[in-house]
């Protein structure tokens, strides 16, 4: 991987955060016409190349997981596709093409990307410009990523004037604590349920200046909780399977990445929220043209940033649509049912609640005061008006994603 060619990509996406809502339309216009002839190249998506996006069919993800080989331009077929991606899983190399499995939607699902060098070097360029400030890319930089595994998409950063580490999700806490200790890294990367586990190990780290979550939501409360014994608030670094989304900007507002991607938001019935439809306008590798997610987004009202980049705010994502408690007189939503249970529990205690038509379960872990698991099911019947039960045997999260508000239709 050429260096230049990450700095081209750093300086592109600076130049980006400064341009009217009407440039980045533009931009995206210009991109999506440079995108054509890697779609000629994917079956899925060669008989539409040369046409608007709007006349591409909205895909779900499940589509493109039947058949990987019909969704890249490289010629690959869905069985190689599954053996780079195995492959990357096992540490091999498999040269300049890298595939790698995806976190995990939390339900078990998991996705697979394909990427070049030029597109991780351009993955690497966007996450340093749109992540940390211009000034930070002066010093040598050691960057902590605890994430379940490895990959080239990462990896390559430690080529570059950066040192590396990764810190496997299956590693004991305690393990994981002092290679962190070890490695005294000035950036950290980390889902929200380990790095409030590390904070409730009281984990210093004394060189740490930027501190990102990402893989599944983080409530307000367990932000505060993290920072009061880390130093630093979180941010969140919203990607997916589909791309790059967005990113938190100095003034604490996620952005989406309006520069690079094309993101239609689908409204959610019921809700003022969305879902996204969404076209990386990047990737050559595996297109992802109009590609439906299934985050619930909602956006953040509060008018123009102050930061100066016109990418669409939103508010930190607190769960998918398919989570989303459908009553018979209304939609509950995850941040509301977060906010009821937390208002109770605060953010060291974890909890899962469970709701269905017909009733709802809380569960919490067993060091829970009954007297707050009780003031949780009360205002959680107060938000549904369904009943609503409580145990204190919830399991410790297993697998590398925590999922805190389910439905269930029966």
């Amino acid at each position: 991987m050429r260096t230049s060619n990450i700095l081209l990509s750093w300086w592109r996406t600076r130049r980006a955060v400064h341009m009217s809502y009407a440039a980045l339309e533009r931009l995206r216009d210009a991109r999506w016409s440079a995108l054509q002839p890697a779609l000629r190249k994917t079956p899925a998506l060669a008989s539409h190349a040369g046409k608007q996006l709007t006349d591409f069919q909205i895909t779900d993800t499940s589509e493109v997981r039947s058949d990987y080989g019909r969704w890249n331009s490289l010629g690959l077929s869905h069985t190689q596709c599954i053996a780079l991606a195995d492959a990357a899983e096992r540490g091999e190399d498999t040269g300049e093409v890298v595939a790698g499995w995806s976190t995990g939607s939390g339900g078990g699902a998991r996705g697979l990307f394909l990427t070049d060098a030029a597109e991780r070097a351009d993955y690497i360029g966007q996450s340093l410009a749109r992540l940390i400030p211009a000034r930070a890319l002066l010093h040598r930089q050691r960057i902590a990523l605890h994430l379940r595994a490895n990959s080239a998409l990462y990896a390559d950063v430690k080529r570059q004037r950066m040192a590396f580490a990764h810190l496997p999700l299956d590693c004991p806490i305690a393990e994981t604590c002092e290679a962190l200790a070890s490695f005294d890294p000035t950036i950290l990367i980390a889902p929200p349920h380990r790095l409030l586990a590390l904070a409730e190990r009281g984990c210093a780290l004394p060189a740490l200046k930027h501190l990102f979550y990402g893989s599944e939501p983080m409530s307000e409360a367990e932000r505060a909780l993290v920072a009061a014994s880390m130093g630093l608030t979180p941010q969140p670094i919203y990607q997916a399977t589909e791309g790059f989304l967005g990113s938190a900007c100095r003034e604490d507002r996620l952005h989406l990445n309006d520069y690079a991607l094309e993101i239609e938001l689908e409204p959610v019935a019921g809700t003022r929220g969305f879902r996204p439809i969404i076209t990386d306008l990047h990737r050559r590798s595996q297109p992802v043209v109009r590609l439906r997610g299934d985050d619930f987004l909602e956006l953040d009202e509060r008018g123009p940033c102050p930061c100066g980049f016109a990418g669409r705010t939103i508010l930190p994502v607190t769960g998918r649509v398919r989570d989303l408690w459908r009553l018979s007189d209304r939609t509950v939503t995850s941040r509301q049912v977060t906010d009821a249970v937390e208002g109770a529990l605060g953010g060291a205690i974890a909890w899962q609640a469970s709701a269905s038509p017909q009733e709802i379960t809380l569960k919490t872990a067993p060091s829970c005061p009954a007297e707050r698991r009780e003031a949780a099911v009360q205002s959680l019947q107060q938000l549904t008006a369904l009943p609503a039960a409580s145990a204190d045997d919830l399991p410790d999260w297993e697998g590398p994603k925590r999922r805190k508000v389910v439905w269930t239709d029966g």
